[in-house]
């Protein structure tokens, strides 16, 4: 798998070499137009992963949502700041 930049005119011209290129080679493809970032060109198995990982992560969210539901802002607050905190002594090397 590799990530290649091409420019849109570049597109037009090879986009069955791209879309062959994407689908078999799992390659992905960034499409610019004046040197920005436009498109992304991505197998769909990644597109499908992508968004599994969108609907689960909601999915998630919601049921948090649902368990502090009620709660004090300002309690949720502080329960999240401690949980910040220790994630980032966990993260930081010899923490």
């Amino acid at each position: 798998m590799s990530l290649k930049v091409v420019t849109a005119i570049e597109a037009r011209k090879i986009l069955g070499t791209i879309m062959n290129a994407v689908s078999f080679g799992n390659d992905q493809y960034i499409v610019e137009r004046k040197g920005v970032p436009m498109v992304a060109i991505i197998p769909v198995k990644k597109l499908e992963q992508m968004d599994k990982a969108r609907r689960r992560f909601f999915k998630n969210m919601s049921k948090i949502s649902d368990a502090f539901a009620g709660e004090d802002p300002d309690k949720l607050d502080a329960i999240i700041d401690e949980a910040t905190q220790a994630t980032k002594k966990l993260e930081t090397p010899g923490g």
